[in-house]
């Protein structure tokens, strides 16, 4: 629910006032300037009422200092005098909308709303700016096998609480289309979905991304900046991949899943977030929390809900219907002739082991229209390359097995190589190795390794690859 702050030295308006919008928002109060400075330290309030003429400190002067505080944060200038200087005054510096006493009720409601709506949106356009991925739309959700369909009951009876939920599943299954459904049939729809792509954030920005930051704060942190959480609002925050979380920011994480408040990098006032947490990842956080790899209480407060996403090799029948379904989204975006694929294709599709998942198919699709398009059916000679060393072997079991075997590794030979050059030389073979048989996935090839995504990246810039 919204949070009002009026603020006016008048004990009647201010219970008036809460008496008009009590019913649609929490309403908090103050009687002078430094009474609301302190309630604008203690809470996150998203709209205040301010009257123009107080003892001490007016009105127009606390209008300053908010706006320099929080720029963000709506202000309506309530008066009742007649004057234009005032109203002129404080739309200058930065008043929304200024209305008279005495008070027409359902005029200053819409003015609130309308306030508070142009809030929301600018809150939504700042997540568009900063979103890390394209756009995922739910309705490429698709499948009716047995496992995938449970996964999905089980994501819509979650979707109506405020439950905290863990997403699981292999890589390009489907976590964030998943995670993004469940804030779409959430009581939270209308409000931001915001993303955080752990892997992808280096540590050093992952706080800053997070809480946000004040302006001083850091080399050039020359202006206030809001982090994901209060991007999210009353949303949803999902952490994608967040078992490739540090464990300092673990620790950080817990305290605000715990406290439900947080500070801005280099701030001193306590923030309070109601943001729904979601959380994915590809791997086994209760092994890893068992061994020490993971936080056992940071596991314990997100694993509310679990929902396993099986991978593709687990729901066979789903794939004619995956490919029906991205030929037609992706067919008239690359003004593609394609209707559909022979039976040796599919038979072709339907029987590899799709390491890559829904993800991989997608590609698969997106490629065969690239290069074939203008035929109207896909032969299993148009696949690519590695269909072609699927056909080798026609037994269906032998592909739950992984899609490569890894021939047993030679060290380098050490003629003419200096001890560190033979080490690097081995784990360029190895990392190597790990990629191909992981189809190039790095989370994929970082649990063969026995690494993190986050080490193994490092080991791939140092080594060239």
């Amino acid at each position: 629910m919204p949070k009002l702050l009026i603020v006016d030295d008048e004990l009647g308006s201010r219970e008036a006032l809460k008496i008009i919008f009590a019913h649609e928002y929490t309403v908090l109060s103050a009687a002078t300037a430094e009474e609301a400075l302190a309630v604008l330290a203690a809470e996150l309030v998203d709209l205040v009422l301010l009257d123009v003429v107080m003892p001490g400190r007016s009105g127009l002067d606390l209008l300053r200092q908010i706006h320099a505080d929080n720029s963000d944060l709506p202000i309506i200038m309530v008066s009742a005098s007649t004057a234009i200087s005032p109203v002129v005054e404080a739309i200058r510096e930065g008043a929304i909308d200024f209305i008279g006493k005495p008070f027409d009720v359902e005029n200053l409601r819409h003015v609130v709303r309308r306030a508070l709506e142009t809030k929301r949106l600018h809150r939504q356009v700042a997540v568009l700016k900063t979103e890390l991925s394209a756009t995922f739309p739910t309705q490429e959700i698709v499948g009716r096998s047995s496992a995938f369909v449970a996964a999905i009951d089980q994501l819509r009876h979650a979707a109506v609480t405020d439950a905290t939920v863990l997403i699981q599943g292999e890589s390009g299954t489907g976590k964030e289309l998943a995670a993004r459904l469940l804030h779409a049939q959430s009581p939270r729809h209308d409000e931001p979905f915001v993303a955080v792509h752990c892997a992808s954030l280096p540590e050093n920005l992952l706080e800053s991304e997070l809480f946000g930051y004040e302006k001083g704060a850091f080399t050039n942190a020359d202006h206030q900046k809001p982090g994901r959480f209060e991007l999210a609002g009353s949303g949803t925050l999902f952490f994608d991949e967040i078992g490739e979380m540090s464990t300092a920011m673990q620790v950080k994480l817990l305290r605000v899943l715990q406290e439900r408040e947080f500070m801005r990098v280099g701030g001193t006032r306590l923030l309070h977030t109601n943001a729904r947490i979601i959380a994915a990842t590809a791997r086994d956080l209760r092994k890893e929390a068992s061994e020490g790899l993971f936080r056992e209480d940071l596991f314990y407060r997100l694993n509310v809900v679990r929902i396993l996403l099986p991978p593709l090799r687990e729901r066979r029948d789903d794939i004619p219907l995956l490919l029906t379904h991205f030929l037609s989204r992706l067919g008239p975006v690359l003004h593609a002739a394609t209707r559909g694929f022979d039976a040796d294709a599919l038979h072709r599709l339907c029987t590899y082991a799709w390491p890559g998942n829904v993800r991989e198919l997608r590609n698969v699709v997106e490629r065969v229209l690239v290069l074939h398009g203008r035929e109207p059916t896909i032969s299993v000679l148009k696949l690519p390359e590695e269909f072609h060393a699927e056909s080798e072997s026609n037994d269906l079991g032998a592909l739950n097995e992984p899609a490569f075997s890894a021939a047993p590794l030679a060290p380098p030979a050490a003629d003419g190589l200096t001890l560190e050059a033979a080490v690097s030389a081995y784990e360029r073979q190895l990392i190597a190795d790990a990629l191909r048989q992981a189809g190039g996935i790095l989370t994929r090839a970082a649990e063969k390794l026995g690494t993190t995504r986050r080490i193994l990246r490092y080991k791939m810039e140092k080594l060239g690859l």
